[in-house]
């Protein structure tokens, strides 16, 4: 199965190149999607949509760009993973298992991106504590001077 490789980028002006840049490594217009909007959406829209998708703190720019790549084997993520450097990609995530028919949803890639983030479970380092309490082991002087 397939898996998605999505990446945000500054701006909507790279679409070009990036485009050109997947052509150019064998990546054909039916693996990879370009989320562009015709109508300018807020700084402040973009960001909460997008830290609701990834659970991070990336301030998004006016006219940011996010693409979508299909990758079925370890080359072809090796070749878009440095196709989206070499554009400043801004952030990464890689989606197992998703298609890229999937993939046209941003709201199914949300769902997604959700789901396994809640199923991360970081374990907390293990607690040593040294010493045993002896509680309060002092005189405890209220209103007098010693």
């Amino acid at each position: 199965m397939s898996s998605i490789i999505t990446g945000l980028f500054h701006s909507q002006d790279q679409s070009a190149k990036i485009s050109a840049d997947l052509e150019s490594a064998g990546f054909t217009d039916s693996t990879f999607i370009m989320y562009l909007h015709e109508k300018p959406i807020s700084k402040e829209i973009k960001t909460s949509i997008w830290r609701s998708f990834f659970h991070d703190k990336t301030q998004l720019e006016d006219d940011s760009l996010v693409v979508s790549v299909k990758v079925k084997i370890p080359m072809e993520e090796e070749k878009v993973t440095e196709i989206f450097k070499s554009n400043e990609v801004r952030h990464q995530n890689y989606l197992a298992n998703v298609t890229i028919k999937d993939a046209q949803s941003l709201g199914y890639l949300k769902k997604v991106a959700a789901i396994r983030a809640k199923a991360l479970i970081y374990s907390s380092p293990k607690i040593n504590h040294h010493g045993k309490l002896l509680g309060m082991n002092s005189e405890v002087l209220f209103g007098k001077n010693s």
